[in-house]
């Protein structure tokens, strides 16, 4: 059968315009994407992150270019470029606003916390005051409105586990502690030596070459990576653990941990136990002697007084013991100074409560001594046990919280007894 040159030149035509459509429609896809009339975005590779230490003023910089019609490329100068920050569960956490200038601006930027926090330009604005936002809207022949390319910066930090303690000498604690960084993944991670501040190009999650103090006691590096250990003294029933970690160019981590020392701790329940026998005794021999005066019931009103000085002594000699723990702790790095203050007055006043409850003078002040001994007992040891994250001795602080109240409840009710 024979071909019309019509039909042959028809069956040509299609045959290349299905050549060619595919690479018109991609090319007509591709300059659409990129019709936007102004662009944001970091000078830097758009694939790259930031990381560094917390603390550290980090200088990022960000360019606004115009890009579409006869401008296209050219920067965008003294506009104002707005940016969110937000971190990385995607909370917003701070916005900044910046002069583009020459079309360049550069800002430095730092968090206090381990985080990674992700810059997104969201708006500029021309010098002439018109705006530019993500929101798009497509006109005859492109779409107006913000392209922008966020900047991720990883501020990182020390992190440390206890691996292992061992108190079983009495008065030492032997302590190994692992250190890693915060936010590195098991597998470390691989950056451009220019995206780190230590120009590492490889990141690994454990630390070492760095200096580990364990309550103040320099540590030694292990075999295995990260690993420290050191052997500090420790007299009290529970061991409070400070360490310290610093490394060139990073902000020092300080950690804090406790846990009971299991050969401190039997000598202290011992000395409770016959600090409580003897309280009792004391008690008992003081009932004796009301009934031998012609007093019979010891608990009278005419005795509240009396009680309640031996119940606030009790309290005191609580917060002595904290004020010994805080005395203690911040010699070997805790930052407890207000703690050992704090629950040393107490127990000078309570002393002074007691002295005053016995001779039935000033009940005002007597009431005012137990107040500040509840409180130190409770808020300050909580305050300073909540700065390092540590369990509260949730027992003894609700035996020196009952001791104040009922001391507080004897004394409030013996108006008649005081002069």
């Amino acid at each position: 059968m024979k071909i019309s040159s019509v039909s042959w030149m028809a069956f040509v035509g299609l045959l290349l315009f299905s050549l060619v459509s595919p690479f018109l429609i991609n090319g007509v896809a591709a300059q659409d994407e990129a019709n936007y009339y102004v662009t944001v975005k970091p000078l830097i590779p758009i694939d790259s992150l930031l990381y560094t230490t917390v603390g550290q003023n980090w200088t990022v910089s960000f360019e606004a270019l115009w890009s579409y019609g006869d401008n296209s490329g050219k920067p965008i100068k003294n506009a104002t470029a707005t940016l969110e920050v937000s971190n990385s569960k995607g909370k917003h956490v701070d916005t900044l606003s910046f002069n583009t200038t020459e079309g360049v601006f550069a800002f430095n930027y730092t968090s206090l916390t381990a985080d990674k926090l992700t810059l997104t330009p969201t708006k500029l604005v021309t010098e002439e005051g018109k705006e530019w936002n993500p929101d798009l809207m497509e006109t005859e022949n492109s779409l107006y409105g913000l392209y922008s390319t966020p900047l991720v910066v990883w501020y990182d930090t020390f992190h440390v586990d206890i691996a292992n303690v061992d108190t079983s000498v009495q008065g030492y604690a032997a302590v190994t502690v692992n250190v890693t960084y915060f936010l590195l993944s098991e597998e470390g991670l691989n950056l451009p030596a220019w995206a780190t501040y230590s120009n590492q190009t490889f990141l690994p999650k454990t630390v070492q070459d760095a200096t580990v103090t364990i309550n103040g006691v320099k540590a030694q590096e292990s075999q295995e990576p990260g690993v420290y250990f050191a052997n500090v003294p420790i007299w009290l029933p529970t061991t409070y653990v400070h360490v310290a970690v610093s490394q060139e160019g990073w902000v020092t981590t300080r950690s804090g941990f406790s846990f009971a020392h299991q050969t401190n701790e039997p000598i202290w329940l011992y000395a409770v136990a016959l600090g409580s026998l003897f309280s009792i005794g004391a008690l008992l021999v003081a009932g004796f002697v009301f009934r031998k005066a012609g007093n019979p019931l010891l608990f009278k009103r005419q005795n509240f007084p009396s009680l309640g000085a031996i119940l606030l002594a009790a309290a005191s000699l609580v917060g002595f013991y904290w004020g010994l723990v805080g005395l203690d702790c911040t010699l070997h790095g805790f930052d407890w100074i207000f703690l050992a203050m704090l629950s040393l007055f107490s127990f000078g006043i309570g002393l002074v409560g007691c002295f005053m409850a016995v001779r039935k003078n000033n009940q005002a002040l007597v009431i005012s001594a137990v107040l500040v001994v509840m409180l130190s007992n409770m808020v300050g040891v909580q305050f300073s046990l909540g700065m390092y994250q540590l369990v509260y001795p949730w027992l003894v602080l609700i035996i020196s919280f009952v001791l104040s109240l009922v001391s507080g409840v004897l004394i409030s009710n013996a108006d008649e007894n005081f002069s």
